[in-house]
């Protein structure tokens, strides 16, 4: 595995590593080799909202959801094709939502009643993903195995 640590600005190589809550799953290829055998794996809705507006160096084809028993409702994790994930907040409280729609089903995190007057952001849908312009990196040479293929920053 492949960790970018943002404090170091460095990539590091992990044996294993645990995931808690809903993730989200990047199908990447690389713009400079064409290599489709790696996914890049984001920890939560900012995250993913985050590697969309700057990751270079990637074509991203599809996002999956990750999604753990305590949400899902099922016995085990389960992975579906991610359609949308849109955040809610009350007028005038602090009270939030995020609702994430799959191609399955539809998850609610947050205990904010979505009938109430509230504003809403949209951090990732199907229509931006489709688009999303690639851009490649300027300095691809001299590349490395521990180096990943989507660059932030």
């Amino acid at each position: 595995m492949l960790i970018y640590d943002p404090i170091e600005k460095a990539v590091k190589t992990w044996s294993h590593a645990e995931i808690e809550g809903p993730c989200f799953i990047a199908t990447i290829t690389s713009l400079e080799s064409g290599e489709t055998n790696r996914a890049a794996l984001l920890r939560c809705a900012y995250s993913l909202h985050q590697y969309l507006l700057m990751v270079k160096g990637v074509e991203i084809k599809h996002i999956h959801m990750m999604c753990p028993p305590s949400i899902s409702g099922k016995s085990q994790w389960i992975m579906e094709e991610l359609i949308s994930v849109i955040s809610y907040n009350g007028l005038g409280s602090p009270e939030g939502s995020v609702v994430y729609r799959t191609k399955e089903s539809v998850y609610k995190i947050g205990e904010f009643d979505l009938r109430q007057k509230k504003k809403s952001r949209v951090l990732y849908s199907s229509e931006q993903l489709q688009g999303h312009i690639s851009e490649a990196l300027s300095h691809p040479a001299g590349r490395t195995t521990t180096e990943l293929f989507g660059h932030i920053g």
